[in-house]
């Protein structure tokens, strides 16, 4: 029975380099495997915190880059709403314009009439004055005169009332027909601060995070430094790649060094690039939307690693287009 527990004993002997007695430990076997299988739980544990941690650590990469996202978003949405409160003011403005036009004619009218019926009153009483009055009583008659110096066949006669609500009224509509046309020049201003808006790009191109930005670095294939036309956004494969200002696509295709290639022309001087696409969402040609779908991320043409190069031009110069991705 001894020989048997030996032999389920691992001996470790400790031996001096003096003269000194040696001394020997024994450790059970089932220690040693006791050991060993916590040794190796523990391994196996670490990998899958470790596995958890970097998917967690994903995750919340992915959220963050959403919640940009929604953030830029709710401001386009926010900078749409305040232009169309805008446009609705004055459009409210304009109406209001119009009713005021529409009453001041109709109490102008009901003014003449009433006038009309005072002077046809005062003729019958005094006969003298019928040649002077019913020259009142013509309404196109005496409102071309208004205009200009009133005639009368008696110079001694006044038609003060007549001439005072005439004048008020040729006074009402001149300012009117300088009104309407600036209320007018104010819609049209409108429209085109609404089309430039439009034409600006103001929103992320993609879902990830800037690895290289705009202006002088050094090359990373090749050593020395270039200047960097754009922005490199780091990404997954396949993920979609947005418009960042509605436009025309104006070329798709295979171009050099930046492989697959996507330009859109958004008016005003404004274009964008959308270079390393592993596909097209939209061909040249194609009218697209802010926000819309027009490719996917890839690695097409010379490049590191899976990302978005985005470039903004602006009257055909390539500026930050830092400036353009709103708040982060």
């Amino acid at each position: 029975m001894s020989s048997k527990k030996e032999k389920r004993c691992f001996t470790i002997m400790i031996v001096p380099h003096s003269e000194e007695a040696t001394f020997s430990l024994k450790i059970p076997l089932f220690l040693v495997q006791l050991a060993i299988g916590l040794l190796v739980l523990g391994v196996v544990g670490f990998s899958v915190l470790g596995y958890a941690y970097l998917r967690a650590a994903s995750e919340a990469q992915e959220a963050e880059a959403l919640r940009q996202l929604n953030r830029a978003q709710q401001e386009e949405i926010d900078s749409l709403a305040i232009e169309t409160e805008k446009m609705m003011e004055q459009l409210r403005g304009v109406d209001e314009l119009v009713e005021f036009v529409t009453e001041k004619l109709e109490l102008e009218k009901e003014e003449m009439e009433d006038l009309n019926d005072e002077i046809e009153n005062q003729s019958q009483s005094n006969p003298s004055q019928q040649a002077t009055y019913n020259y009142a009583g013509n309404e196109s008659s005496y409102y071309f005169n208004s205009i200009g110096p009133l005639i009368y066949d008696r110079p001694d006669e006044q038609l003060s009332p007549g001439r005072d609500l005439f004048d008020r009224t040729a006074g009402n509509i001149e300012v009117l027909k300088k009104i309407v046309p600036e209320r007018s020049g104010t819609l049209d201003l409108l429209g085109e601060y609404a089309e430039k808006a439009r034409a600006k790009p103001s929103i992320w191109p993609a879902r990830g995070r800037v690895s290289s930005g705009f202006g002088m670095r050094s090359i990373p294939y090749s050593g020395g430094y270039q200047f960097h036309t754009g922005v490199d956004i780091n990404g997954s494969r396949g993920s979609p790649i947005w418009a960042t200002a509605s436009g025309k696509a104006t070329f798709s295709g295979y171009r050099g060094s930046l492989g697959n290639l996507l330009i859109l022309d958004h008016g005003y001087g404004y274009e964008t690039y959308y270079a390393h696409l592993s596909g097209f969402a939209v061909k040249a040609g194609d009218e697209v939307e802010r926000g819309e779908t027009i490719g996917y991320m890839g690695a097409s043409g010379r490049t590191t690693g899976v990302h978005l190069h985005y470039e903004v031009h602006k009257e055909g110069s390539p500026v930050n287009p830092e400036r353009y991705l709103g708040q982060r």
